[in-house]
């Protein structure tokens, strides 16, 4: 169960690392440097993490990429609902 915990941890942070970057400040990802949503580690080193974690890369970058076109999906149509005002 430990190991469930902390996969759906990692995921929460993940997806929270996904937004578009316009939604919150940027600074350096604590892991590599690279730009990152609030200075926390990058989606890229936490999805490294997750794959580590459950031993399947397939799985963790099939479900970041749904979570990422979500994301920006999101943003879209916020972006009409403030046009449509």
């Amino acid at each position: 169960m430990k190991t469930v915990a902390q996969a759906k941890a990692l995921m929460e942070k993940i997806a929270y690392q996904l937004r578009p970057p316009e939604t919150t400040t940027m600074a350096p990802c604590k892991l590599c440097g690279k730009s990152s949503p609030g200075g926390q580690a990058c989606a890229e080193c936490l999805c490294l993490q997750l794959e580590t974690l459950i031993q399947n890369k397939g799985a963790v970058v099939r479900w970041s990429k749904s979570v990422k076109a979500a994301a920006e999906d999101e943003a879209t149509i916020l972006t009409y609902a403030k046009r449509a005002k």
